[in-house]
């Protein structure tokens, strides 16, 4: 970049809090717009006509995102831990290459913790009959640098990045020609417990956290709500306050303001366009530079228009089939997967693995002095004191702490900040 080269400081704030810029062209500096491929039109989906037929065509659909993702390549790797979606990736992968004559493995992070990956893993991989390579986090601690300098001019804010990217590096260095991810399956397959719609399913649903009472939270409350006008419920929702760390600067609290109002607007939309999705940005651009940081291209196959098309034809209640989360996509992924893993509803906790990498990368100590903020202060996004303490509870407590998903990315961004203006002469 020039010397002259300016911050988008809005585009700062949203690698802060790790979402989508509200200008989707926006970049980290106000002279540069970055271009995307544009999805192709998708054509609406066929509402099936009941929960088994919904069931087969999420299983060809799935089959079908997955088979467009690989194109021509022969050798395709899927970054997969243990979780449902990622292993379904993978299972649906192995399947397509088998079929023709290509090759597919698994590409894990190997870490212990609440939720662990590594037995549903290993019946995976006994399930498969394929290779999976396993990587622990403290081999990713020499990509550290990527974090201090960013990527492709860039912050990279996401605190399993490194890793991730080390992931991809690995499956380059097995041969893979492109490697796929599980990224979106969340809003594709979780389905809403307000969709429920009785009394007797709420209390048999299972996957969700648990509220005090489900009864009230996913049946009653919902149900009072759908009678309030759309305007008015549109009106309350803007009036809220956005969630927000303690250690928002004035100018990070005006952008979570108005980064708030775009989801309200968005999410009453009456016709709401699949590529202005709020958190599409943020996700987009971090594969970017993990394709170009690893050498590797990363797709991710639920993030694609058609296969968003056919789920938006699936009444929501059906997501939920069986009372489970992902309840549909469970039953279309039967037969592909261990029933140990295609059952469980529990998720592996990434914060033992972050930990190890930070420690294998010189422990929160070599990052203390990010704390201070005096970038990021300067720009009015951080207030350095209170971010302070929110460091020390995370430094202190790494294993447990919420703080990864805030007080990491700013870290991230005070680096790139101060690394350009070192580079810059500022």
């Amino acid at each position: 970049m020039p010397n002259d080269a300016r911050f988008d400081r809005d585009v700062l704030a949203a690698r802060v809090s790790m979402v989508s810029t509200l200008d989707r062209g926006a970049t980290t500096w106000t002279s540069v717009r970055a271009t995307y491929d544009e999805d192709p039109p998708a054509e609406p989906g066929t509402p099936p006509r009941s929960p088994d037929e919904a069931i087969a065509i999420v299983r060809a659909a799935i089959e079908g995102t997955v088979r467009r993702a690989v194109g021509g390549a022969r050798r395709v790797a899927v970054l997969t831990g243990g979780g449902v979606d990622s292993a379904a990736l993978l299972a649906v992968a192995v399947a397509h290459a088998r079929a023709t004559g290509g090759s597919a493995f698994g590409v894990a992070l190997d870490f212990e913790g609440p939720g662990d990956d590594r037995p549903h893993l290993a019946a995976l991989e006994a399930h498969l009959g394929c290779a999976i390579l396993r990587v622990r986090p403290e081999e990713a601690a020499h990509r550290a640098a990527s974090i201090a300098h960013g990527v492709d001019a860039s912050p990279l804010a996401w605190p399993g990045a490194a890793m991730e990217i080390e992931l991809l590096a690995r499956a380059r260095a097995e041969g893979a020609e492109l490697a796929l991810m599980g990224v979106g399956a969340d809003a594709l397959f979780d389905g809403d417990p307000r969709d429920v719609g009785s009394i007797r399913r709420a209390r048999r649903l299972r996957g969700f956290a648990q509220p005090r009472s489900p009864v009230a939270a996913w049946v009653l409350r919902p149900a009072i709500a759908r009678r309030i006008p759309r305007a008015v419920r549109a009106s309350l929702a803007r009036r809220r306050a956005p969630e927000a760390p303690a250690w928002v600067g004035p100018a990070l609290a005006s952008f979570l303001r108005r980064h708030h109002e775009r989801l309200v607007a968005w999410a009453f939309a009456a016709e709401r366009r699949r590529q202005d999705a709020p958190e599409r940005e943020h996700l987009a651009w971090l594969r970017h530079q993990e394709s170009i940081a690893s050498g590797l291209v990363r797709r991710d196959p639920f993030d694609d228009a058609s296969l968003a098309a056919i789920m938006q034809s699936v009444p929501r209640p059906w997501l939920l089939h069986g009372d489970v989360r992902r309840g549909l996509f469970r039953a279309a992924m039967h037969g592909l997967l261990p029933e140990s893993l295609r059952q469980r509803t529990d998720k592996a906790g990434f914060e033992p693995a972050f930990t190890r990498f930070v420690e294998a990368a010189g422990g929160f100590g070599a990052f203390r002095d990010l704390a201070r903020m005096t970038a990021l202060a300067d720009l009015g996004l951080v207030e350095p004191r209170r971010f302070a303490g929110a460091f020390d509870e995370l430094a202190a407590r790494p294993r447990e702490s919420w703080g990864w998903g805030d007080v990491w990315p700013a870290l991230a961004v005070e680096a790139f900040v101060r690394s350009h203006e070192e580079r810059s002469g500022g």
